[in-house]
Order: structure tokens, then sequence, then C-alpha cells
């Protein structure tokens, strides 16, 4: 794991962590002295409990539960844009083209994390949310991500236009 500013944990990599892990997502720990205010604007937070069942038999907590803390603060995302009650049922809403993360550290129980997201990169049909994990206990960022949504037609499968109210929800949590 890493410990230090380098993005991740690949040797080669001695980048700051100002990039993330896909094209245009500028993922940042959000500590004080970065250059951009906005960087630290985080709208999305949410507070969870680190279960003893969320570690595996390396006795630290799975990564695939990483995915599901982004998931927990996208659904929430979700919700405050409009777009919760959306479904197979409607005729187009947002679908999870892809999704990623940047391992910081490990998290053990016991353990509070917050979940932060933000939007980014919006446009005329996609927009990228950024995720950010915090560890109460460690006092840092430990994991990075982000995901890639992109608004289609459920029927037809194809790539539709954000409604305007989407787009103004998503511009209230983006930086």
């Amino acid at each position: 794991w890493s410990r230090d500013r380098s993005c991740c944990t690949v040797p080669a990599c001695d980048r700051e962590l100002s990039h993330g892990p896909g094209e245009g997502s500028p993922m940042t720990t959000g500590n004080a002295g970065e250059e951009d205010q906005d960087q630290d604007y985080w709208p999305i937070e949410i507070p969870i409990s680190v279960g003893w069942g969320d570690m595996d038999s390396l006795g630290h907590v799975n990564n695939t539960r990483f995915l599901r803390w982004f998931e927990d603060a996208r659904i929430e995302a979700f919700r405050r844009i409009g777009t919760l009650e959306l479904g197979p049922g409607s005729a187009s809403g947002p679908i999870l083209a892809r999704a990623e993360c940047v391992f910081r550290s490990p998290v053990r129980h016991p353990d509070v994390i917050t979940s932060r997201i933000r939007a980014t990169d919006l446009g005329t049909d996609r927009y990228t949310l950024e995720h950010q994990i915090l560890s109460q206990q460690q006092q840092q960022v430990v994991a990075l991500g982000t995901s890639r949504i992109i608004e289609v037609d459920y029927n037809t499968g194809q790539k539709v236009p954000l409604a305007a109210e989407i787009l103004a929800a998503l511009e209230e949590i983006s930086v």
C-alpha cells in the first residue's frame, strides 16, 4: 500500500495525487495547500461504519467493499439529482459505464469511513462522479475513484441527452 503522496501503488508512478486512473479525472486528497479551492468541495458525504464482516482473510476490508461504498454515495447523488426513482420502467436514465478505484491504504474494523462524491466533466449525455473515501481512524484518504455515468434510452440502449433539470442538479454538486 502506498502511504506517500504518489497517485497509486505502481512503483514507476511518481505523479502527485492530482490525477486519476482515468482520463480527465482530477482526483485529489483534498488536503490543505491544494492550488485549486474547488478540490476541497465534496457536497455529498456519507458516514459508514466498517463492519467486522467487511474484512477478508487478510485482516483488512475486502477491495470489493470500497466499490460498494462508492455505490452508497452514488445512490445518494442519484437521489439528490432526481434520478433515483428511474429504472427499467422509465424511458431513459443513468447507467454505470465505468468504475475505477485507487487503493491508498488498507482499512480495518473498527473504523468509520466517509464516502464523499461530487460531479465533474459534465457532458450532454454523460458525467463523471469522483469518489473519495476517508478513514476516521487513520485521518487520511484511503481510496479514490471515479464512476462514469451515461444517460441511455432503456428500450434501445442508445445514449440520449441529459434532461435540463438533471444537468442543473448536477451543476449543484460539481466542481
